[in-house]
């Protein structure tokens, strides 16, 4: 057993604190080596794999991570779930336990420095991922973070460096871009189904905050911890528009907070929200096309999310990310275009509805550091996503078009069906 600092509010070891991690890595594997097996408190033999050629996985965050990370990582026969991590222990000895994970602990700077550790997500909340990304990437691990990548562009910055410099594979996770129909656009995009690329809309009405006493007040209505809809959802939107038509010029957009008040949690009384619930953005692409991304997390009701792509030649709209339809000019009427063919897992199905692209995104990530395979959404993506972001927060105050640096990072590179 391995006592480390525990962990205050922002992830930092407090001063005297003490954690217990479950394990430590490479003491359980001296102690197989000896021909003993290390155990866990309860009794339960431990084994990280260190043997097996599997790559060796720890997960910060129990949220998104515990929920969808984990069991994706356990189905895949090329890596293995080592270490979980949490602000609160006793959170990551839950996941633990229920994942057979022979590390649980409230320390990542201990963790990502593990050598029994050869890749780490980063599955926290937003204003977290610059020092916890940095931090696993200066001890030469592999990264793949959550998304928004970072709470601004100089953050963002900081990791793509960090990661060149350390030469390690390092991934957002835009895992939308391996649900069937937004591949299936991209593939009959780069194929010339749309010819020159014109025009795209993308627009979402729900209702997950328009109920001041639904959704209990946290990080994501703060705006200091990198909350608000833009980076929660917009990261995704302008990175899909992006894979699609290529670099984005300039933005000019405004952010909106129409629910001011949000019930405490467990609590009774009412917190101010100063992060946004509603966006609109106006996107030029350095092709010449244009865009819209606009979307309300204060409606009545759920529209669903619908995407329309136009082209000289041809257009495709998105229906969710299951329906797919389209017509070329001269070629008549729209009609629905075929997706590729799921084999049917129901393991997948009843865990997330986003456990399927996400284990995908994770194989792809797995290639890359397997093959040396260049790999995408990079960090280099992500902070052209950050950028377009900070770009709307700008114009929204100054009330003008933000011009973006076109050509600084690497264009958004083709993921595989």
């Amino acid at each position: 057993m391995v006592a480390l600092p525990a962990m205050g509010v922002e992830g930092i070891p407090e001063r005297g604190g003490r954690s217990t991690v479950v394990v430590d890595l490479v003491a359980a594997r001296r102690g197989r080596q000896a021909g003993g097996a290390a155990r866990n408190p309860d009794g339960r033999a431990v084994d990280p794999g260190a043997d097996s050629g599997r790559l060796r996985v720890a997960v910060i965050g129990t949220g998104f991570g515990g929920a969808v990370h984990v069991p994706a990582l356990a189905q895949m026969a090329e890596t293995e779930v080592v270490a979980v991590c949490a602000r609160r222990e006793e959170r990551a000895r839950t996941v633990a336990a229920a994942h057979g994970i022979p590390l649980a602990t409230a320390d990542y700077r201990a963790l990502v420095r593990d050598p029994g550790v050869d890749a780490v997500i980063v599955a926290t909340p937003p204003y977290l991922h610059h020092p916890m990304c940095l931090a696993a990437l200066e001890a030469g691990k592999h990264v793949l973070c959550e998304k928004p990548m970072a709470r601004n562009l100089a953050e963002a910055r900081d990791m793509v460096k960090m990661a060149e410099r350390m030469g390690v594979v390092a991934m957002v996770n835009h895992e939308y871009r391996f649900t069937p129909a937004r591949a299936r656009a991209k593939q009959l995009i780069d194929e010339g189904y749309l010819g020159d690329p014109h025009a795209a809309t993308l627009t979402v009405f729900r209702s997950s905050l328009a109920d001041p006493h639904g959704r209990p007040f946290g990080w994501l209505m703060q705006q200091d911890k990198a909350g608000g809809m833009l980076g929660a959802t917009g990261s995704h939107h302008v990175d899909a528009l992006r894979w699609w038509f290529g670099e984005i010029k300039s933005v000019a957009g405004a952010v909106g907070t129409m629910v001011k008040k949000r019930r405490l949690p467990g609590a009774a009384g009412m917190a101010t929200v100063d992060a946004d619930d509603n966006f609109a953005l106006l996107l030029r692409f350095a092709n010449g096309a244009l865009g819209t991304i606009h979307v309300c997390a204060t409606a009545p009701g759920n529209s669903g999310e619908e995407i329309m792509l136009a082209g000289s030649e041809g257009m495709l709209m998105l229906h969710g990310d299951e329906r797919l339809v389209g017509c070329r000019r001269g070629e008549g009427e729209i009609a629905e275009l075929p997706l590729p063919e799921e084999e049917p897992d129901a393991e997948a199905a009843a865990t997330h509805f986003l456990a399927k692209p996400v284990t995908a995104l994770l194989g792809e990530w797995v290639r890359a550091i397997r093959t040396g395979a260049p790999a995408s959404p990079s960090f280099a993506d992500g902070a052209k996503v950050q950028e377009v972001l900070d770009g709307v927060l700008r114009s929204g105050t100054q009330g003008r078009w933000i011009e973006l640096g076109v050509g600084r990072f690497p264009a958004a590179g083709p993921t595989r069906l």
